[in-house]
């Protein structure tokens, strides 16, 4: 006859929740097996996680791209915006004007940095991104998304493709999803992790970015259902519509189902406006925008830029996103980590310029091309200074 004690073992051991493994090629060794760990922790528990989008679960930035194209296209132009818009501004020695710049996106990349103080600047790039929403004024959301599409349609797995607008201005990589990242959601899900996305780009393209392109991938990882609408969380300027009714995003979403599912009839029922909604998601924005959505501080999140330093610091678990071609974000990035519980930031390099994707360890990385030079050198000083 088996003891009270010899039962109770068999039972936690019978109960014990399966382990969990991550498969993908490219992860680094520390930080899979962290996320293993905190993944089976969570089996279960419904823990919140978030995710930066571009660059985090994408190579590439769809905000970006999509802008691009309207502006290749013709659909939006530096001469039509308001002069309150776009004003001028000096940077990199020269003074920036509508009229000094070839089109709509040259602008904007001048004014990812407008200010004049520099470095002591701490949120540069929030204006920019903000801006790039902005400009989008008059179109109607099922022109976003159309654009959306078209730069999707371009994407190739792996592979560096670019849009240009002109040969001798600057191009703007078509986004592909990370394999990892598809991964490590679907992994997520099936342990009863809730996903969140909280992205600095127009709300519309990261959610059409998840309907038709990460949520089908993660079908494929055996998952039944994806990441719900009211899930993704953009920058989204007030809606109107021809009775000039004025709609938030974050309202749409939820009670109008057409809207949610970006049916296109209905989607060009809806203007953009240059108008807001707040809070908006950029550095500590992103902060508030999940404190209106979760009410407390998720359990993990995930980001690449400075403008995800709040929200990882907010969150308990983070992982960090190394892009081995921005040496500056990385030792301010890893200054944070110093004071900011060290132990649980989890590290991936990844490589963004030709062989993209993630680096799963430093012998990998030198050996990408162009990996030897200065700013790859010094990325991965600040993270393994020993190595």
């Amino acid at each position: 006859m088996k003891s009270a004690s010899q039962s109770q073992k068999k039972t936690r051991k019978r109960d014990r929740p399966p382990e969990v493994h991550l498969t993908g090629a490219g992860w680094c060794e520390s930080a899979k097996t962290s996320l293993e760990n905190l993944i089976h922790a969570g089996i279960g528990k419904n823990w919140h996680a978030v995710f930066d989008f571009d660059n985090t679960i994408i190579c590439g930035d769809i905000g970006e791209s999509t802008l691009a194209l309207l502006v290749r296209e013709g659909l939006i132009s530096i001469e039509q915006l308001p002069s309150t818009l776009a004003p001028p501004f000096r940077a990199g020695g020269r003074v920036i004007t509508p009229a000094s710049v070839a089109n709509l996106a040259d602008y904007y990349e001048a004014f990812l940095s407008p200010t004049a103080h520099g470095r002591n600047d701490p949120e540069p790039l929030a204006n920019g991104y903000v801006w790039a929403v902005e400009a989008m004024q008059g179109l109607t959301v099922a022109q976003v998304v159309e654009a959306t599409r078209a730069v999707h349609a371009m994407s190739e797995p792996m592979k560096l493709r670019r849009i240009i607008i002109r040969p001798d201005g600057p191009s703007w990589p078509v986004p592909f999803l990370y394999p990892e990242m598809v991964e490590l959601i679907a992994r997520m899900m099936a342990a009863s992790f809730q996903i969140w996305i909280v992205s600095a780009t127009n709300v519309w393209s990261v959610r059409w970015m998840v309907q038709h392109a990460l949520n089908p991938a993660l079908h494929e990882h055996g998952l039944t259902h994806g990441i719900p609408p009211d899930h993704v969380i953009g920058i989204a300027t007030l809606l109107t519509d021809d009775r000039n009714r004025l709609f938030k995003d974050s309202i749409l979403v939820k009670e109008d189902s057409a809207y949610a599912s970006l049916d296109m009839e209905r989607l060009g029922e809806l203007r953009l406006t240059s108008r807001l909604q707040f809070p908006v998601p950029t550095y500590s924005g992103k902060v508030a925008c999940i404190w209106d959505a979760l009410k407390q501080r998720p359990h993990f999140a995930a980001g690449d830029s400075p403008g995800d330093h709040a929200m990882l610091a907010f969150a308990r678990n983070r992982l960090w996103i190394a892009r081995l071609d921005k040496p500056h974000t990385q030792s301010c990035t890893a200054a944070l980590a110093r004071k900011n519980n060290q132990h649980r930031w989890f590290i991936q390099p990844v490589w963004c310029g030709d062989q993209p994707g993630f680096v799963p360890n430093l012998a990998e990385a030198r050996r990408r091309p162009g990996a030897n030079d200065t700013a790859t050198r010094k990325s991965i000083a600040a993270w393994f200074p020993d190595q």
